[in-house]
């Protein structure tokens, strides 16, 4: 009986220590997997830093740099003819001519017809121009005649005077300039209407040192 008894208990002890080295080994198997995970979901970290840097690349200054020159290309024919400007006298007579060119007067006691407004203008044109402008050419005289029985005032006021694009810059003797201006007809029983409107100009420097002009460019 003794030695059946040290026997059994032998067995119960073997058994006990199969089961802590089978705890331990889980134990020890469960540290390992999770520790593995760990430095595996760290590991990523520099691979999507390093993607992140290169769909950034786009953005850096490089490609700002490239897309620069080609807006400065495209600024500068807008502002080429902001920099050939219309010489200052040049300009204030443009502006006087047109308000002469294009204002008139159907009331009573006032304009005859449309040939008045060219005479007006002619005295801020050249000797040729003005000739032509005092010719009463073939204006229409129905329309003008509508004018008088409606009492039909024009009056203008100018907007803005500059260079054509593309025209050639200003000489000392000869600059294109483009009129901008408004409108305003005042017909009895009628509303008032604005229209917009412009002239282009070859402007010649006269030998007294004046400047008138010397042509319609659009007319």
């Amino acid at each position: 009986m003794p030695e059946s008894v040290n026997t059994s208990t032998v067995k119960v002890v073997a058994l006990f220590a199969a089961a802590a080295l089978l705890a331990i080994s889980g134990i020890l198997l469960l540290v390992v997997d999770r520790g593995r995970p760990a430095s595996r979901a760290a590991s990523p970290t520099p691979a999507a830093s390093s993607t992140d840097t290169s769909e950034a690349q786009p953005t850096q200054p490089e490609p700002a740099g490239s897309a620069a020159p080609s807006m400065q290309g495209t600024a500068a024919p807008d502002e080429a003819p902001a920099s050939a400007s219309v010489p200052p006298k040049a300009a204030e007579t443009a502006r006087q001519f047109a308000i002469a060119w294009a204002s008139h007067d159907a009331s009573p006691g006032h304009d005859t017809s449309f040939s008045d407004a060219g005479r007006r203008a002619a005295a801020y044109a050249t000797a040729d121009l003005a000739t032509q402008l005092r010719d009463p050419g073939d204006r229409s005289t129905r329309l003008w005649q509508q004018w008088v029985a409606d009492k039909t005032r024009v009056t203008c006021a100018i907007d803005r005077v500059a260079a054509p694009d593309g025209a050639p810059a200003p000489t000392t003797t000869r600059a294109f300039v483009r009129v901008l201006y408004t409108c305003t007809t005042y017909s009895a029983g009628h509303q008032p209407t604005r229209s917009p409107d412009q002239l282009a100009l070859e402007m010649h420097l006269a030998s007294a040192g004046a400047w008138r002009v010397g042509a319609l460019v659009n007319a």
